[in-house]
């Protein structure tokens, strides 16, 4: 599906966030939100999740066969800035909620949570407990915890924000080899995840204009 930005526009108090800002999200691919601090796009991505109501201006999901609706939380999977893992638990504890808040059985969940942790290569790493793993390892279990909620896009909002260059890097492979999975949306100012991207969409609050 295509994610139709229309017009959107949001402020916090006298804060104009986002103004007349319209774009088109394709589907199956990764695309980046870009702009520096404070210019949207966290904002965006959120609103365009559903967690976030726009001041004006619509965002609509647009399905093969025409039909449309709105933003839909149940819809996406969430990967936070810093992967908000459970320290005390496993790598696979924390990848295992999320098949099972998906409505999985325990075995079935924990099958699939095996297999997301070998998909973004930290099979080995299972049965690690999460505050023992490096940064980039947690951001993986984010993604690995994304993928467990089987959902068919996943936004990612500055997931390399605390990474060094090698680890943003392996994260920009990550993002690329799961696109035929899920369509990804990232908001970044990072330049690896930027380049890696096939999409970019430009987020600057001042113009509310678009460039992909």
């Amino acid at each position: 599906m295509f994610i139709d930005v229309e017009n959107a526009s949001k402020s916090f108090g006298p804060l104009i966030v986002l103004k007349d800002f319209s774009c088109t999200i394709a589907s199956g691919r990764v695309t980046a939100l870009v702009g520096p601090s404070g210019s949207g796009k966290s904002t965006l991505l959120a609103a365009m999740a559903g967690f976030q109501r726009l001041d004006s201006g619509t965002i609509r999901y647009r399905h093969p066969n025409g039909t449309t609706d709105l933003p839909n939380a149940q819809r996406i999977a969430w990967v936070p800035q810093g992967a908000n893992s459970l320290g005390a638990r496993s790598a696979l504890d924390n990848v295992l909620l999320s098949a099972l808040a998906s409505g999985r059985d325990l075995t079935s969940a924990r099958e699939i949570a095996h297999a997301q942790l070998q998909k973004v290569g930290l099979g080995d790493k299972a049965h690690v407990l999460a505050r023992h793993l490096s940064g980039g390892e947690l951001q993986r279990v984010g993604f690995a915890r994304a993928l467990a909620a089987e959902k068919p896009i996943i936004f990612a909002d500055e997931p390399t924000s605390s990474l060094d260059a090698a680890n943003t890097f392996q994260i920009a492979e990550l993002l690329l080899s799961l696109r035929e999975i899920a369509s990804i949306v990232v908001a970044t100012h990072d330049p690896i995840l930027v380049e890696a991207a096939q999409d970019v969409v430009q987020v600057r609050r001042e113009h509310g204009a678009v460039s992909a």
